[in-house]
């Protein structure tokens, strides 16, 4: 695990990015952000183990993502959006998750005051729990569904420096202008990367949702939207030149 340090212009309150930790052990995490002591901790989604999710999948058989979640509570206010495979947990199970003190975020935002200014965080869900909410269809039954948008004209409008939680950096186009920080993760920075000569920078493979020799896997892109490469590795390959990471952003 890496620890990656950006910098976002106009960011207010030092801030920790994790994403696709899918109950992964939560110690080595839980040590660098007591090392680092970021103001806010944003986990944005796939918590829950890596494995294909399926309905009737409890919190319950995700004891390390429940310990991760009260660790990151007990150090600093944490919040929380709904990723692809947690698409299938119920509101039990989210109550066992509000329990742990982390502000889940579903299709909501809210107010938050920190280093004198006000935030507005904000947890745009997977499209997936959306379509799973709304008519029980699954991953096998639809292929990456738009999630749920219509609040997020008045998020964008509430007074404040936007903080968005969007486990799907592909969703970027469904993002109003306004909302100056978007944090995302579900790339698994494309499993495998490598170094393209002509842009000169490094690129992955393949990432869920976005296919071959995807855009959007890692780092900052347009200077608001911060994708972190994840903290796991769910699927069957092993990852390459890809180490698992957690973000940590300052503001300037």
């Amino acid at each position: 695990m890496i620890e990656t340090r950006c910098r976002i212009d106009g960011c207010p309150v030092p801030i920790a990015l994790l994403a696709d930790t899918h109950d992964t052990d939560p110690a080595p995490i839980l040590a660098s952000l007591r090392s680092h002591a970021p103001t806010l901790i944003t986990l944005a989604g796939d918590f829950v183990r890596g494995r294909k999710p399926r309905p009737g999948d409890s919190i319950d058989k995700s004891r390390n993502a429940l310990a991760l979640l009260a660790g990151c509570a007990a150090l600093a206010p944490t919040f929380l959006s709904v990723g692809n495979h947690d698409a299938y947990l119920t509101q039990a199970d989210f109550d066992a998750v509000r329990a742990t003190g982390v502000k889940l975020l579903d299709n909501a935002f809210l107010p938050f005051d920190a280093g004198g200014r006000r935030l507005i965080v904000g947890g745009l869900s997977s499209g997936y729990h959306t379509a799973y909410r709304r008519c029980g269809a699954t991953e096998r039954d639809v292929r990456s569904p738009d999630p749920e948008t219509a609040w997020l004209a008045g998020y964008a409008a509430a007074e404040g420096y936007h903080i968005l939680l969007m486990h799907h950096p592909e969703y970027i186009r469904l993002v109003p202008p306004s909302v100056e920080l978007v944090l995302s993760g579900h790339a698994h920075g494309g499993q495998w990367r490598f170094y393209d000569l002509r842009t000169k920078a490094w690129r992955g493979v393949y990432a869920p949702d976005q296919g071959l020799f995807p855009p959007l896997t890692g780092g900052v892109v347009d200077g608001r939207l911060v994708i972190s490469q994840g903290l796991s590795n769910p699927a069957g390959l092993p990852r390459l030149h890809n180490d698992t990471e957690i973000v940590y952003i300052d503001g300037g």
